[in-house]
């Protein structure tokens, strides 16, 4: 996912999802799926990218967010049982993040049929999530931020330059 400066018409910052960024992308039971890094540089981390298919795009704006779900925090979505083994269900922390990501979608909440799906698509990519590799060299140099001021440090009795740092 590519964070934009420019704003939206009504004042939201504009991003971007799947593309260049993105290992791997799917269209499974209404919704798009879009695994990508996410992050700064080496900061930059695995992420699961799910937005609604029924959207209707136009020229690939849509007023809709996307619900991103982080290689750290998957294991929260995934059902385990008492020994610790995985279910291969959706936990109940899932469904309830994803009652709550269908409002972001554009989808109403109470919709069961969507809300099951969706809980579906995250079981079903959880494992390529959990398989995905270092972010690429040429992504993490294209996620790196510009750099801004050249610091020099010179010692005041001497006039000598000690470091010098991008920032």
């Amino acid at each position: 996912m590519h964070l934009s400066p420019i704003l939206s018409p009504h004042g939201e910052p504009v991003f971007a999802v799947g593309h260049r960024h993105s290992w791997k992308q799917a269209t499974r039971k209404g919704f798009n799926v879009s695994l990508e890094w996410i992050g700064e540089g080496k900061k930059s981390q695995p992420c699961l990218c799910i937005w609604a298919a029924t959207n209707v795009f136009l020229q690939g704006y849509s007023d809709s967010g996307v619900w991103v779900i982080g290689r750290r925090a998957i294991t929260e979505f995934v059902g385990f049982n008492a020994d610790g083994t995985c279910t291969g269900n959706p936990s109940p922390h899932c469904f309830r993040e994803a009652r709550e990501a269908l409002v972001v979608m554009g989808k109403d909440r109470n919709d069961r049929q969507a809300l099951h799906a969706l809980c579906e698509v995250v079981i079903t990519f959880a494992p390529d999530l959990v398989l995905m590799p270092v972010t690429p060299r040429s992504i993490r140099l294209d996620l790196e931020s510009q750099k801004m001021w050249e610091i020099v440090a010179t010692d005041k009795q001497t006039g000598k330059g000690l470091t010098e740092a991008l920032v």
